[in-house]
């Protein structure tokens, strides 16, 4: 069971687009399939979560519940069939994000899907996650106060699991006490700081009492903890957008990609349909594709030793220096996302633009020791450049 993408879903919504929540005719089928998908019943689940898409076909959440239980699904399959179904839920998650391009999420069930790495965040005991569950069929049934119960009796049983603490702040959020919510939330981030979940949604329970200052703040933390988290960059726009210095989206889409088959050979996917053919686009993208190949066969080989953070770094150095030669030539970058890459790598700002905007899990130890160097450097970073993956 992923409480992690189920809860808030609905209650947390207040930021999103009005095209993310379902109608009135929808809203009571979105919660028979929660509380059967917090029961395992995938199939029903994804019964009634159809049911809501045909009665609302304009909100995006019916389709990213979908995606949810779809990846949800994958963790108890093997073989092709886990793969059928991620493959399905990838494309459930895009549909909702047509529909909603905030949808929360869909979003998540993409980063998971994207990033199979885990955070460094605790396991739970099994007394606490028997617990949780139990509290999360009580939840998505509208019972709040017995799942606190049961997610605060979690939280004892095993004191360093955050996400309880979150559970149980997230039921008073559901009543509208929030800064009840605000103290659970907050208990979160102190026994994990690494929860990005825990901030963002401590966030929201300071927004809701007009601390917005506060909230800005701590989804600075959030993002500080999990870059890669985009509902906690959606959040931090919308503030920053309200007090008139609007974040740009980054929205860099690889236009050529290294693929390797079961033997070990590559070849490289290629779309250059949306490049203008006079820009030095497809050179930069070529380029990133090239060393990625580059180094993931040195690593397969065991030629390498580099980190993926390392190689990544030094690919786009290297992709930088081509568009500069293609400028040379008289060839321009044209893709926006590109352009805002040339102007940090000429400010020498490719390390943290990488951590930031482009995060891995994979990054997690450069970006420990980079946050270490530079303690207020996300916010510095956010403050200067104004930029959002």
């Amino acid at each position: 069971m992923n409480k992690l993408l189920l809860a808030c879903a609905i209650a947390l919504a207040f930021q999103a687009q009005a095209s993310v929540l379902p109608n009135e005719a929808a809203q009571p089928l979105m919660k028979e399939g929660s509380v059967a998908a917090a029961k395992g019943d995938y199939q029903t689940a994804l019964d009634k979560y159809s049911q809501a898409m045909k009665a609302d076909p304009e909100a995006s959440m019916p389709l990213s519940y979908i995606a949810n239980v779809l990846l949800m699904a994958s963790a108890h399959a093997s073989g092709e069939q886990a793969d059928k179904l991620r493959h399905q839920a990838e494309g459930a998650a895009r549909q909702a994000l047509r529909l909603g391009a905030d949808d929360p999420i869909a979003q998540e069930v993409l980063r998971l899907l994207e990033d199979s790495q885990e955070p460094p965040l605790r396991k739970p005991s099994p007394e606490a996650w028997k617990l949780v569950q139990d509290g999360e069929i009580l939840y998505q049934s509208g019972q709040y106060d017995q799942a606190r119960a049961k997610y605060e009796a979690a939280a004892k049983a095993d004191p360093q699991y955050s996400p309880a603490w979150v559970y149980a702040g997230d039921c008073f959020f559901s009543q509208k006490n929030w800064p009840e919510a605000e103290v659970r939330f907050r208990k979160a981030t102190e026994v994990e700081p690494l929860n990005g979940q825990a901030w963002r949604f401590l966030s929201d329970a300071l927004a809701w009492q007009g601390n917005l200052s506060g909230a800005e703040d701590v989804l600075i933390k959030g993002i500080a903890a999990q870059p890669n988290q985009r509902p906690s960059w959606n959040k931090l726009a919308s503030l920053r957008a309200k007090a008139g210095a609007p974040l740009t989206a980054l929205k860099l889409e690889p236009k050529a990609t290294s693929v390797f088959d079961s033997s070990g050979k590559y070849s490289l996917s290629i779309n250059p349909d949306t490049m203008d053919k006079g820009s030095a686009d497809l050179a930069v993208w070529m380029s990133l594709a090239l060393t990625d190949a580059s180094y993931r066969n040195d690593l397969r080989l065991g030629k390498t030793t580099d980190s993926q953070f390392a190689a990544d770094l030094a690919a786009w150095t290297r992709a930088m220096k081509v568009a500069d030669e293609a400028a040379g030539n008289g060839a321009q970058l044209k893709e926006p996302g590109l352009l805002a890459m040339q102007m940090l790598y000429k400010a020498d700002q490719l390390e943290p633009a990488l951590l930031l905007l482009r995060f891995k899990e994979s990054y997690r130890p450069e970006l420990e020791a980079w946050k270490k160097e530079h303690p207020h450097g996300v916010s510095t970073f956010v403050a200067t450049y104004g930029l959002a993956p």
